[in-house]
């Protein structure tokens, strides 16, 4: 039986609870609701400052765009016309009322080109960048600070959504249909760096939260010897260290790039050209592991930290809220796509009790499995099934007991609402109508056909996978049960849009890939058999993310090659993850992995391809 079951998470948490977690807190919002309007705004003067190094640059040209619709990283629109303005003697710039907003929810960044410092020739390869949001948002009071923070924050937090080389200065955009996932990845920046200010972390930041603030001050210091040297003297050593295989940067935006979508790589290199310069602190004393960037959340009382409690699966819905289920304390948490709760205590239910698994339907109700059951009216405490609105409501009183439930501890939903349910007391599956009614039958599907199944994933034939003792597992809706032998103790499994099947190997320390037929294609060893993969999914672009339980870390596979892309300890050692269960990827891409030894939930930002959400069958890009 897998450690992190019944009575080792028992011992876990107890000892937590033991220890006392000291506090945080604060309410926060949902999700991060675009403004109803989408005719055109008026624009309104602006303010701001380029610096290098807190230093004045003069003569920079700042361009005003809005994000573009046309695809990652395409359709950009400077609404300054083919130019821009300059910044005077002391680095100042005013963009003047004249532009049109396309809509007041049209994203806006700003990106500042040349210029010069303390009187030196003019530095072409210094390009940088501030996010600043929602159109609708400016006001004559706005002022932005361009600086190597906001270029950093910028690069890391819209990462999937910029266009990389030629100079250009970076090309902001998504698709059309990905308006929420572009406008959350906005949000995020904010968290990271205040544009106002030019300083980390961002005012933004839900109180409580932790995030790598030393790391990207560390970045900014290596573009900052660059931005502050005449004609571009200074940047010989950072466009080296930021060279990934033939991309050479050109500029400062296109060498913060490189570096946060390359997080692996040459790290002790970058490291080592943020050295030259102390000007942004807190910094690194050492070369990180990778240069992922993490914000954890939480870490506190569970009632003042969205009522994390001993936190397991985690689920997104459609505005990018992050929604998790809780082993103690008989509350669901939820949380903004950036971080802030949706309630300081979680939302109570009156059926939630050992809650392991949890998922989000098409209308974003939330499903979450309860192992025990609170009555024992029905199933003899064997179990149940909650749902909630997207509003925290809880729909179903006592929870859903039928369908042959035994200790549920996994869900998916396909994408006609029915949910499936692992049942790890009598090794079946249980499947439910979107009203909660048993299509199962009163002994549920597979009846011993999964012992110790402890996840499901879905298939585009609305198949459901079952993760069990040394075997994936297919059933169909109508209850046909197929056995494949993969792998030692599958704990995780997630699905691709090729209909391969991806499972994390708990005790084998690895990943295996299976095809679609149930044939073992790779096995991907992680930690050198100390790892301990549990959370899995698939990215927008096929690449597979697993958490290490017991490694404390993520490894990214790719999809196409089943080899590690991640380096050998995994990515996120520097993010603090503590026994990381649940794992899954929102539509800006963002990794969230739940820590369920510490009470916390860990946002990688920018790290994956973006994924259309909620997850209703294998993995799409918005």
């Amino acid at each position: 039986m897998h450690r992190w079951t019944r009575a080792g998470v028992m011992v876990v948490a107890l000892g937590w609870i033991l220890a006392g977690l000291s506090g945080c807190g604060s309410a926060g919002t949902s999700a991060v609701a675009p403004p109803q309007t989408s005719t055109p705004q008026p624009g309104v003067g602006v303010h701001g400052l380029v610096r290098g190094g807190q230093q004045a640059i003069v003569g920079a040209t700042v361009a005003m765009y809005a994000a573009g619709t046309a695809g990652d990283g395409a359709g950009a629109v400077n609404l300054l016309g083919a130019g821009g303005v300059s910044t005077d003697s002391v680095s100042a710039f005013t963009i003047p009322a004249s532009y049109v907003c396309p809509s007041a929810a049209t994203q806006i960044y700003l990106v500042a080109r040349g210029g010069n410092v303390a009187g030196g020739a003019n530095n072409a390869a210094s390009v940088m960048m501030a996010a600043v949001g929602d159109c609708g948002g400016l006001t004559s009071a706005t002022n932005v600070v361009i600086n190597e923070v906001t270029t950093a924050a910028a690069a890391w937090a819209l990462a999937q959504f910029t266009s990389e080389g030629g100079g250009a200065g970076g090309v902001v955009g998504a698709t059309a249909t990905n308006a929420v996932g572009l406008r959350n990845a906005f949000a995020v920046a904010k968290n990271l760096a205040d544009a106002t200010a030019g300083t980390a972390p961002g005012a933004a930041l839900p109180p409580g939260a932790a995030m790598e603030t030393a790391k990207l001050n560390s970045l900014a210091n290596a573009l900052s010897a660059c931005v502050v040297s005449s004609a571009g003297a200074g940047c010989g050593p950072l466009f080296t260290a930021t060279t990934i295989g033939s991309a050479v940067p050109a500029d400062t935006l296109d060498a913060a790039l490189n570096v946060v979508t390359h997080p692996g790589s040459n790290v002790s290199a970058v490291f080592g050209v943020a050295t030259m310069s102390r000007t942004f602190t807190p910094a690194l004393a050492r070369a990180p592991n990778d240069w992922t960037m993490s914000i954890t959340y939480g870490g506190c009382v569970p009632a003042a930290c969205g009522g994390l409690n001993l936190p397991g699966a985690v689920a997104i819905d459609s505005s990018g809220s992050v929604v998790v289920a809780n082993y103690f304390g008989g509350v669901m948490s939820k949380f903004s796509a950036t971080g802030a709760p949706a309630s300081v205590a979680g939302f109570a239910g009156v059926g939630l009790r050992e809650s392991f698994g949890i998922a989000v339907d098409a209308n974003d109700n939330v499903w979450v499995a309860n192992e025990q059951s609170v009555t024992a009216a029905n199933n003899q405490h064997h179990g149940s099934v909650s749902e909630f609105s997207s509003a925290g409501v809880e729909l179903s009183r006592n929870g859903y007991t039928g369908g042959g439930l035994y200790y549920p501890v996994a869900l998916a939903v396909d994408a006609g609402g029915d949910v499936w349910a692992a049942n790890y007391g009598n090794s079946s599956a249980t499947l439910l109508a979107q009203d909660g009614s048993a299509i199962s039958g009163a002994g549920g599907y597979a009846a011993s056909a999964l012992p110790f199944t402890s996840a499901v994933a879905i298939d585009a034939s609305h198949n459901a996978w079952f993760a069990a003792q040394n075997a994936a597992v297919r059933v169909t809706p109508a209850g046909a049960v197929t056995s494949f032998a993969c792998c030692n103790d599958p704990a995780g499994i997630a699905i691709d849009a090729s209909g391969n099947v991806w499972i994390a190997d708990y005790n084998g320390s690895a990943v295996v890939e299976m095809t679609s037929t149930g044939a073992v294609a790779h096995t991907v060893s992680v930690l050198a058999g100390n790892g301990g993969p549990k959370g899995i999914a698939v990215d927008g672009a096929g690449n597979v993310w697993a958490g290490n339980y017991y490694g404390n870390s993520l490894v990214e596979i790719l999809g196409t090659t089943a080899s590690a892309a991640s380096p050998a300890a995994g990515y996120g050692v520097d993010a603090g993850l503590h026994e990381p269960y649940g794992l899954a990827i929102d539509a800006c891409g963002g990794v969230w992995v739940s820590n369920s030894a510490a009470n916390t939930l860990t946002q990688f930002v920018g790290l994956a391809s973006p994924v259309k959400t909620p997850l209703l069958g294998p993995p799409v890009k918005p």
